[in-house]
This record gives C-alpha cells, sequence and structure tokens, in this order.
C-alpha cells in the first residue's frame, strides 16, 4: 500500500502508513499470540539469557549498561504501544547489543594490546539532525587523511569468530552480508526512510551506532514512542556509553590494522545532548559546529522520526512527535551552548551555516580546512567533487515535510528557539525552490 500524501493539516495516526506486508505480519503474528506463541517477551532477564546461550559467552565485563537497558524495557513495555513487529524489531535490536558486549570482552581478554591503541584528537562535525552534518562528514570523509566509519561498522562494530574465519580463508566479512539484507529489509518497510537520509552498507555513517551498545543512544528514540527513557538519557551522564564508544572505535581500528597516527572524522547528533561526554573522553576534539534555521531543522527532525517510528507501533500520533522532538531539540541547544562554553576553549571551535554548505560547499570547506589548518589539496577536492557528483540531492526522492503535519506551528517554533537564531546569526531558509507549505515545509536531503 502507498503511503498517504503528506498533508497541510496533521498526519493520520502510524497505523494508517503501514504496507500491506507489515499489517497482514501484524495480524498473523497477533492471531499466533493468542495461542501463546511467539510473544517476543521484553524481558532483561531473558534477553541476557539468550545472549549468552547463543554466544557460548558469560562475561559482559563492565556492567554499566544495565541500568540504562532496564529503564529502556520498561520504557518499551509500557510507553510504547508496541505492535507485534514492533516487539520482535525492538527484541532484536536489544539482543544483537547484548551479543556484541559478550564478544568485546572477549576479545579484550584475548588481545589486551587493543585497548593500548592511541586515538589523536578527532574532529567531530556538532549539530542538530538535519542541519547538513551528514554532508559535512562526508565531504571530510573523502579526505584520505582521516578514518571513518562505514555503516556496516557502525551495525556490527565487533568480529566474532566468523569474521576472523572468513578473513583468513579470504572471504567477505560475514558482517557486511548481514547489513545488506537488514537494510533491505527496512527500506522495503519504510519507503520514505532512504529520502530522510542516504542509507547504504558501505556509506560514510555515524558513530550514533556505537554509543547504542552502552544502552543510552537516541537512536532507540527513533524506533519506539519511550519518553521516560528519552528525558533520562537527557538528564543522565553518558559518559559509560561515550566511554565504550571509545572501546569499539579501537577494535575496529584494530581489526582493519589503521595507522595510529590518522585522526577520525566523527559525526552524530547525538553529540548535541551530550557534548560533555564527547568532550570528557576527546577533551582536545576540534568541533565543527553546523547551524541551520531552527524553523526547518524542527520540521525535518519531526519528518525524520515519524518515518523511522510509524511502522512499530500502531496508534502513534504525530502530534506527539511535534512535541517531543521541538522540546527536545530546545533541550539539547540549550545544552550544547552552556557545555561549548564551559569545556570546549575557542580555538576547538568552528561555526559554519547550512546556507552556505548549500550554496558553495567548496567554499565552506576552505574555511573548515583553515580552521584545522590543513592544506586543501586538489587530490582532497577532488575526491570531494567525486562523492557530490555520485550523491546527487534527492536520488533517493525528496523529503517532504511540513510543521502542520506535526501540530506545530512556525511562529511558534520561531520565538522558542530565538535564542539559538541570534547567538550564531543563523539566517531565514525563504528561497528554498523545494517549499511545501508556508509553516516550514521543505523537500531536502542532508
Amino acid at each position: 500500500s502507498r503511503m498517504p500524501k503528506a498533508l497541510s493539516f496533521m498526519l493520520p495516526i502510524s497505523r494508517d502508513y503501514h504496507r500491506i506486508p507489515i499489517r497482514v505480519l501484524n495480524r498473523v503474528l497477533r492471531g499466533v499470540n493468542l495461542l501463546g506463541l511467539a510473544r517476543f517477551e521484553l524481558r532483561q532477564d531473558v534477553l541476557i539469557a539468550r545472549a549468552r546461550r547463543e554466544t557460548g559467552l558469560r562475561d559482559f565485563g563492565d556492567e554499566s549498561f544495565l541500568q540504562p537497558m532496564q529503564l529502556l524495557i520498561r520504557s518499551l513495555r509500557e510507553e510504547a504501544d508496541l505492535n507485534p513487529v514492533g516487539r520482535f524489531m525492538n527484541r532484536a535490536n536489544i539482543l544483537r547489543l547484548l551479543k556484541h558486549r559478550l564478544y568485546v570482552h572477549e576479545l579484550l581478554r584475548r588481545h589486551p594490546e587493543i585497548l593500548e591503541r592511541t586515538i589523536p584528537d578527532p574532529v567531530v562535525v556538532v549539530g542538530l539532525a538535519r542541519s547538513g552534518t551528514t554532508r559535512l562528514h562526508r565531504l571530510l570523509a573523502a579526505d584520505q587523511r582521516f578514518l571513518h566509519l562505514k555503516a556496516w561498522e557502525t551495525v556490527f562494530p565487533v568480529p566474532y569468530p566468523e569474521c576472523f574465519a572468513a578473513r583468513a580463508a579470504g572471504k567477505a566479512d560475514p558482517r557486511i552480508r548481514a547489513l545488506d539484507q537488514g537494510l533491505q529489509a527496512v527500506l522495503d518497510m519504510g519507503t520514505q526512510i532512504a529520502a530522510v537520509h542516504p542509507l547504504g552498507t558501505f556509506e560514510v555513517e555515524e558513530e550514533v551506532g556505537l554509543i547504542q551498545h552502552g544502552f543510552s543512544s537516541q537512536l532507540f528514540e527513533i524506533q519506539a514512542k519511550i519518553p521516560s527513557f528519552a528525558q533520562w538519557l537527557m538528564t543522565h551522564d553518558q559518559r559509560a556509553a561515550y566511554e565504550y564508544m571509545v572501546v569499539l572505535l579501537k577494535i575496529i581500528s584494530w581489526f582493519r590494522n589503521d595507522p595510529q597516527d590518522k585522526p577520525w572524522v566523527l559525526k552524530t547528533p547525538q553529540h548535541m545532548q551530550d557534548l560533555d561526554s564527547l568532550l570528557h573522553v576527546f577533551p582536545n576534539a576540534k568541533l565543527i559546529c553546523s547551524h541551520r534555521d531552527p524553523v526547518k531543522a524542527v520540521g525535518s527532525a519531526c519528518s525524520m522520526a515519524w518515518n523511522a517510528l510509524v511502522r512499530d507501533s500502531d496508534s502513534l500520533s504525530a502530534d506527539w512527535v511535534g512535541q517531543e522532538w521541538l522540546q527536545k531539540t530546545e533541550c539539547m541547544l540549550h545544552k550544547t551552548l552552556r557545555v561549548r562554553e564551559e569545556m570546549c576553549p575557542p580555538q576547538n571551535q568552528y561555526d559554519i551555516q547550512y546556507a552556505d554548505i548549500s550554496t558553495d560547499w567548496q567554499q565552506a570547506m576552505q574555511g573548515v580546512y583553515g580552521f584545522l589548518g590543513w592544506s586543501l589539496t586538489n587530490q582532497t577536492r577532488a575526491a570531494m567533487q567525486a562523492w557530490t557528483d555520485s550523491n546527487k540531492q534527492h536520488r533517493h526522492g525528496a523529503h517532504k515535510y511540513s510543521l502542520g503535519d506535526f501540530g506545530l506551528d512556525k511562529a511558534d517554533v520561531d520565538q522558542r528557539l530565538m535564542f539559538y537564531r541570534q547567538r550564531y546569526n543563523i539566517p531565514y531558509e525563504t528561497t528554498n525552490p523545494h517549499t511545501k507549505a508556508p509553516d516550514g515545509g521543505a523537500a531536502e536531503q542532508v
């Protein structure tokens, strides 16, 4: 079934957006549930026991993840109103993370030298979702002087025994095929997702998937309606998750045999929420901070969240998404402003406008490289141009959205976030040729 066309008034509830295969599968699973089968139980002890059984391992090492995991599961059970497909997907995701943590501890037991690896001060793109951070990140990743993550490494960062066996035999890493299949399933179940964020097994990808292994990630918030867990994430220290992210970066780099003098280029909008934790693990990181008209950024973020959330619940409402992500954006902006002032020296921060990235990326990147003290070589320019040429805007379809779809008013959003616009002198986006409606809608790919 086709997704209903976005309207200028609020969107219907999520079940109206389910494709026919999802509706059929949910109906079948509900029937099976009545027989006491395929309930996809969400319980911490059950999931931990299964992860241990499937890996043959028992020791997680650091168990700081247990508290956020328990809070997540409680929120999934009590607030998310998951349909059967949603319960299966969220359960499978938690099980994947648990198995990875078991593999990590065993790998470090066998190879303690991994933790001795050094990570030079990284360059980190920091900005709201939908503010040009993906474009900035992938342009920088085209420079061979940086290390970066591929999508399959963010989902499956830990090599398990079959990975070592495949490499010894000269075969492809089984994690690559696993993500190929997973991404195809995601795209089949949600046709608009690729227009919101370009997906691909070998695409340059952000490290939020690594942070998720600490069970303290915004990724969970675009997989289910979990407001209590989201509030806990916003108000509690996430250093343990970021410290674990560093461990995973070391494992990935060790398995790839990366040179230890190359810096990483990193990026995820979660750093807007946890910039203090990022600076705890990388106190001398160079921050490239992108800024976009907050009215546009909020509308686009709501659409991103909606398209990711609708599959797994039958009762999710667009107005809840609008209020949740507006409030979340406001909180993140206030926190980021405070942390930048208190924890990051001015010489380690560079501000860049989304409008400049969109208008003339080469000039924008010249400014970035001036800040880094690096030369923007002809070879790097050519690599960036090649990426730009092969990633034309809207190649997966236009990302269309409207604030009104989510019960939000442009003037209200603008007023609430005016402190941010004024702080960085962010221009209004008034000439976007893809504008959908006069309330802050647009068609884009960022």
